[in-house]
């Protein structure tokens, strides 16, 4: 939902989500800093339109001339859906293993999720930034299912992080 979705106005900040209590399984009020790409998808959406579901997808049933048995599809019906399409695009995420028998795994609903939370990983965005956007208690969950990182990257970007800091400090004795 995106019921308190204000472009640039919360609070005189920068765009949140506001996610009420009542839709989360752990029943407390959360705001997430939004991804500008996602800003942009939220910002197409009229003002006064910005009650209710951010998406809210007709059914199925009606292209097939069915009655509508549900209003709103579930959260198993939609990974459904992302699954199929996922094996229809042919992006596979782990292949076939013989020896176990394990089939080809397509992408589903849970692999663009982890792709998310790499991605801003491998941007350099900090940890617990991450933590947040993907609405986890702990970094632990974060880091070992959807953004584990390499080590040399982390590195790297600790390396540049601190050489900034450094000539900052630098920059503020000579002033």
């Amino acid at each position: 939902m995106h019921d308190d979705f204000r472009m640039g106005a919360y609070r005189g900040q920068l765009p949140v989500l506001d996610i009420p209590a009542a839709m989360q399984k752990n029943d407390t009020e959360e705001n997430i800093p939004l991804l500008p790409w996602f800003e942009a998808v939220l910002a197409e959406t009229p003002a006064e339109r910005r009650k209710g579901w951010v998406f809210n997808p007709m059914s199925l049933q009606l292209r097939l001339g069915r009655k509508v048995r549900h209003r709103r599809p579930t959260a198993e019906w939609v990974g459904k859906i992302v699954s199929r399409i996922g094996e229809a695009a042919d992006i596979v995420v782990e292949q076939a293993d013989e020896r176990t028998g394990r089939p080809t795994k397509y992408a589903t609903a849970h692999d663009l999720r982890r792709s998310c939370g790499e991605r801003l990983r491998e941007a350099g965005v900090p940890p617990l930034v991450i933590c947040r956007v993907m609405r986890h208690s702990s970094w632990e969950t974060t880091r070992k299912h959807y953004a584990p990182g390499d080590v040399q990257q982390d590195a790297a970007v600790l390396r540049d992080v601190l050489d900034e800091a450094s000539k900052d400090g630098r920059r503020k004795k000579a002033d």
